[in-house]
């Protein structure tokens, strides 16, 4: 479908009606029928506007008529950009053609001859046909290249402009005709095609063709053309580059197509030519001998107006001659050079000097060469041998120490008084490369070694305190504005600070003398200052404004040279946000793998509330025989803890059954269960034998409603008891954690008490540096500061203040507390004194009450954390699903059973970290960071014999490994997948752009991993190095890759591809190995599955066909095995193993070939 037009071009814009008038009027809904406009691109009659909406163009579009002022205008489809052709606007129009070419070969980086220059004759901008079209990325480095660099003084803009279905046709001879040029250019002859219009334009000599299809435009533009014996030239047509109507000069003949004689136009697209007709005499030559004719010279060449016929051929003749008699010789010469000469003072002097030989000339620029055009070809190689030799270079050393002067106004001046001399630094900085012509070399050297004898730069360095530099700055900045002569830097850093005076040496001593007396006249009286945080007081905002107003007052500078205060490196949990701050513990006393164990039954396996097996239930109801009916419920349903279809009771005794009694406990409760199931169902088994032989038979309907009856009640009674022993054993598990919480507390090491005292030692140093402060008062000598001392004193005690915070556990607060109390006192600068239960905070206003808030938060927080490990009051459990009682760790319970006992609605707490929200109105847990909600519950726990765990809490629930195995796409914008594929494609070699990602998936198997790290350690014990793992590629079949992600890397259905170097499961190093049709085939749907797997290889060698298990190590003491063997041991491409739990299949890549193979 092709895309909704946007852009409209509009023609026939007068030029006094602005822009923003046409944007105003075409975005008018009622008048134009548009709407917003994105952007409009005016140029001269036409304009381009680009709306926001497609609708709002077609609705402009089917406006038959469009009047602005009074003035219709006429509405297209803009025309698409052509990426062939660029504008440059903003030219200066004085700015010569040659100059043009050499800055567009530049900005283009194009030779010359591959592009062609196309000016409007106004002279202020160029249309710039390119050998090849331009990107957009290409464009961007032209602009930026434009940018950067002015043309004569004027910055340019570049833009791209749209295609064109128009030409600019001139005659070199005849005039035109409208009628003639639309018979030629439709005939095949042109290359053209179906013209729209020809409009000829004032003159007679140039005309306009539009032609209904743009692509004829190109075609023309290739041909040459010729017609009625004159020779067309063709351009590009846009409003820009159409020649302004010129009327007639006062006198002058008329022009062709008005009264009078026809004139005669000579074209002279050289400019070099034209400037040569126009100073070498040539043309007043040509009038004498025609007296009777007139010959001028224009933009668009020679005219030749007047006379009869044949005397205007006559000329046209001898003027044609003259111009193809001339000579031009291409002098190469460097980039500098060629600038250097088109200079207007040096033009001016190489004309002089090739007039004084006799030898008119002109020069421009061509490319790398200097085009030499003169009215014979001898002439012009004489007078490019005479241009060479006026050229002379010469060079100056230089050292560092002239480099700053060069930068300098002075050196601005010195290159402005030289005459005809081109100076620049040479690329190693070492020399002076000048360029002038002969005969002006001496005088413009004396001047360079002048300047530089006097410019050698000397530098020294005058160091002070900052103090004295900032009182020098204030106190005698005049003085040190007068000394022009020298470059004054001042040093602020903590490491150097003072002067560093750069200019003339004679100039840097006396500018160095100047400033140490200076620095004689300036007292230096230091002060120190003790109180609570005054460090952090003086270096704030308030401190600072308090030390300014006393140094305007006294004229003085109070250095702070010696005052140091910074916040502590981290805030560890000091850094409390305003709101209540929630408590942190862990959520459970044991990994989350074993608490999510799933319960299971005696005999091992696992129960499923919701899939009892109802048509069991069914078959067996409809084959009972009616007297039989009463014991169908307890052989189809199992009992608790029992699964379908096993006997009711089990030698194997359940994982928290505490010995015999619990088993006979639970075989009791499983009979009682099995007695209540047989008086449910009594009522309808009487019913049923009541009916009489005609209800022997029972209906489908009936059979499916007992049925589902009886799996209900099974259930109803099956979930009590489970709730219950769910219960018990989360409380049991509560008190095994709690048991071995308090034996790992005992167990603890001691805490290292170098480091503590050490730690200790730089928080109470890190305090008394934060409580004093040294300044330095500099002051002029004769000026008394000794009352400053006692007026900063006074303005500090006003700033301070103290504040109290009360408290019953500050009693008796644990020396483990003083810590985070000195910790406190380090992040906000205060002094915290204790008495009995008051804390009193000492120290500056603000940072008394910050500090007062923060203690008053952290208190419970210390309290709670000194709380000493004791049995919880109460079991809390979580309820995580299908029914699982998970319990919280002693410390999270007790947590809970404290909130709950003060009668809080809502606890808010760090579990591990991450936020929870506690609701003990509803009994929720809610998990803030996953939105999920589980119910928690409360019980009072069973007291333990003696204290101790039962032998089957010690033993502890065993992890399951037996969690869903699953495939998880890995979504593309993840660094995971980013980095599986890069590593995929990194080594697809040839197949790099064959070979297309459908998706990643990630295999998550918690067996086949553990196995594997087990493997893993077993192998670097026995290798001696942890480098027995590699990234390896391995390609399979669809069917095949189910397998592997169920089971691992099984020889039975691996390896069957290649046995050339043993009876393994082969891995490639690289990827292109793996995606060959050999290896993974491609599936019905043109899918290939390659694996990304973790490969143990350990120590290797090389394989060979007939080996089933790696080969025995020659130089091993004991028998020890090869862990994988190779293809090539001194760079291996494949790695073969024959140990199945070597290997891990971590990613699983779905591909597809980009292109299928064509068929043979």
């Amino acid at each position: 479908m092709a895309e909704a037009v946007r852009a409209l071009e509009v023609l026939g814009v007068p030029p006094d009606v602005e822009e923003e008038l046409l944007v105003l009027y075409f975005e008018n809904r009622r008048r134009s029928g548009g709407g917003p406009v994105l952007d409009c691109r005016r140029q001269g009659s036409r304009a381009v506007l680009t709306f926001e909406s497609p609708e709002d163009a077609q609705r402009v579009l089917a406006k038959p008529s469009h009047t602005l002022q009074d003035i219709g205008l006429a509405v297209r489809p803009a025309a698409p950009q052509d990426y062939g052709k660029v504008l440059l606007r903003g030219l200066n129009p004085q700015t010569d053609g040659s100059v043009l070419e050499l800055y567009v070969e530049y900005v283009l980086n194009c030779e010359s001859g591959r592009y062609t220059i196309h000016r409007s004759p106004a002279g202020d901008q160029a249309l710039v046909q390119l050998p090849e079209p331009l990107g957009d990325s290409e464009l961007l480095a032209v602009e930026e290249r434009v940018r950067r660099r002015l043309l004569d003084g004027a910055p340019l803009a570049v833009e791209w402009v749209q295609q064109t279905d128009s030409v600019l046709v001139w005659s070199r001879g005849t005039g035109l005709s409208g009628d003639l040029l639309e018979l030629y250019f439709e005939n095949k002859r042109s290359g053209g095609g179906s013209v729209q219009a020809v409009r000829v334009l004032a003159g007679g000599r140039a005309a306009v063709v539009s032609f209904q299809d743009r692509a004829a435009v190109q075609r023309v533009l290739e041909k040459p053309h010729r017609l009625q014996e004159s020779d067309l030239d063709l351009c590009p047509y846009y409003d820009f580059l159409e020649p302004p109507d010129r009327p007639p000069e006062e006198g002058a003949e008329a022009p062709p197509g008005e009264d009078g004689p026809p004139a005669i136009c000579v074209s002279l697209e050289d400019a070099a030519k034209r400037q040569l007709l126009e100073s070498s005499g040539a043309l007043p030559e040509l009038q004498a001998v025609f007296p009777e004719l007139k010959l001028r010279l224009e933009e668009s060449g020679a005219w030749i107006s007047g006379g009869d016929e044949a005397r205007r051929q006559q000329l046209q003749e001898r003027l044609l001659g003259t111009l193809q008699g001339m000579g031009q010789e291409l002098l190469p010469l460097p980039a500098q050079t060629l600038c250097f000469l088109q200079r207007g003072d040096v033009r001016d002097e190489v004309e002089q000097l090739l007039g004084s030989q006799g030898l008119p000339a002109c020069c421009a620029p061509s490319g790398s060469a200097l085009s030499v055009t003169a009215l014979s070809p001898a002439a012009a190689r004489q007078a490019a041998a005479s241009l060479s030799a006026a050229l002379s270079p010469f060079c100056l050393a230089v050292s560092a120490q002239h480099l700053p002067a060069l930068a300098s106004p002075r050196w601005e001046q010195l290159l402005a008084s030289l005459r005809c001399c081109s100076v620049r630094l040479a690329p190693g900085g070492e020399l002076l490369q000048a360029l002038t012509l002969r005969g002006l070399e001496q005088e413009n050297r004396e001047k360079l070694q002048g300047f530089l004898q006097d410019a050698a730069l000397g530098e020294s360095l005058v160091p002070m305190e900052p103090g004295m530099l900032r009182y020098l700055q204030l106190r005698y900045q005049e003085l040190l504005a007068g000394i022009a002569e020298v470059t004054l830097l001042p040093l602020e850093g903590t490491d150097v600070a003072g002067f560093r005076l750069s200019g003339e040496a004679g100039a840097c001593r006396a500018a160095a003398e100047f400033l140490q007396s200076l620095l004689g006249t300036i007292s230096s009286q230091p002060v120190t200052l003790r109180h609570p945080g005054i460090a952090r007081f003086l270096l704030d905002e308030r401190g600072q404004s308090i030390l300014r107003e006393l140094e305007s007052r006294f004229q003085c500078v109070i250095g702070l040279e010696q005052v140091h205060w910074s916040p502590p490196y981290t805030q560890q949990d000091l850094e409390l946000p305003e709101e209540p701050v929630p408590l942190s513990c862990r959520r459970d006393s044991l990994p989350t793998a074993q608490l999510l164990t799933r319960l299971e039954p005696p005999d091992g396996t696992t129960t499923d509330w919701g899939t009892t097996n109802l048509e069991e239930i069914k078959g067996l109801l409809a084959a009972l025989e009616p007297g039989e009916a009463a014991e169908a419920p307890q052989l189809a349903a199992p009992t608790a803890g029992e699964a379908p279809g096993s006997a009711a009771s089990s030698p194997e005794e359940d994982l928290y059954t505490v010995g015999e009694p619990g088993a006979a406990e639970g075989r009791e409760e499983a009979g009682r269960g099995g007695e209540r199931r047989g008086l449910a169902d009594g009522g309808e088994e009487e019913e049923a034998a009541g009916c009489g032989p005609e209800a022997a038979v029972q209906s489908e309907g009936s059979v499916e409603e007992e049925a589902q009856l009886l799996l209900a009640i099974q259930q109803s009674m099956d979930s009590q008891r489970w709730e219950e022993d769910e219960l018990q054993r989360a409380t049991e598990l509560s008190l095994r954690s709690y048991e071995r919480e308090r034996h790992q507390a005992s167990a603890e090491p001691p805490p290292d008490r170098g480091l503590q005292a050490a730690l200790q030692e730089s928080l109470e140093e890190a305090l008394c540096v934060a409580g004093s402060a040294r300044l330095t008062i500099y002051s002029a000598y004769e000026r008394d500061v000794s009352a400053l001392p006692g007026q900063l004193e006074q303005a500090l005690r006003a700033q301070r203040g103290q504040e109290t915070v009360v408290s019953e556990g500050l009693r008796a607060l644990p020396s483990r507390c003083r810590g985070p109390l000195a910790q406190l006192q380090r992040q906000h600068a205060v002094h915290i004194s204790l008495q009995d239960a008051v804390a009193t905070v000492h120290g500056f206003a603000d940072y008394t009450a910050r500090a007062a808030r923060h203690l008053t938060r952290l208190l419970p927080r210390l309290l709670q954390a000194q709380r000493p490990l004791g049995e919880p009051a109460a079991c809390w459990v979580r309820w995580e699903p299908p029914g699982v009682a998970a319990p919280y760790s002693s410390e999270a319970s007790a947590l809970l059973e404290q909130a709950w006992r003060q009668r809080q609605t809502r606890l808010e707490v760090l579990f591990d970290g991450r936020p929870f929200a506690i609701d003990f109105e509803r009994m929720e847990e809610y998990d803030i960071g996953s939105a999920r909600t589980l119910a928690i519950s409360r019980t009072e726990p069973p007291a333990p014999e003696n204290g101790r765990p039962t032998a089957t809490e010690e033993k502890g629930p065993a992890l399951d490994l037996d969690e869903a195995v699953k495939l998880v796409p890995l979504g593309q914008g993840s660094e995971e997948f980013r980095d599986t594929v890069r590593r995929f494609y990194d080594t697809l070699e040839d197949f790099h752009n064959k070979i297309r990602i459908v998706k990643v998936e990630k295999l998550i198997h918690p067996l086949l991993y553990k196995q594997y790290q087990l493997k893993k350690a077993c192998m670097e014990k026995a290798c001696g190095h942890e480098a027995v793992e590699r990234l390896l590629f391995h390609g399979t079949t669809e069917e095949a890759s189910r397998e592997i992600c169920q089971h691992g890397f099984n020889r039975s259905f691996c390896g069957k591809n290649a046995t050339l170097y043993g009876h393994g499961v082969y891995f490639a190093v690289n990827a292109v190995l793996s995606v060959q049709e050999q290896y993974s085939p491609r599936s019905a749907d043109g899918n290939k599955y390659v694996f990304v797997a973790m490969t143990l290889t350990g120590d290797y060698t090389a394989g060979s066909q007939d080996m089933r298990a790696p080969p025995l190590k020659e130089a091993a003491e004991a028998p020890l095995r090869y862990d994988s063997v190779v293809d090539n041991p001194k760079k291996p491409a494949i790695f073969v193993i024959f140990n199945d739990t070597q290997a891990y299949p971590q990613y699983l890549i779905t591909c597809q070939l980009s292109k299928p193979p064509a068929p043979h």
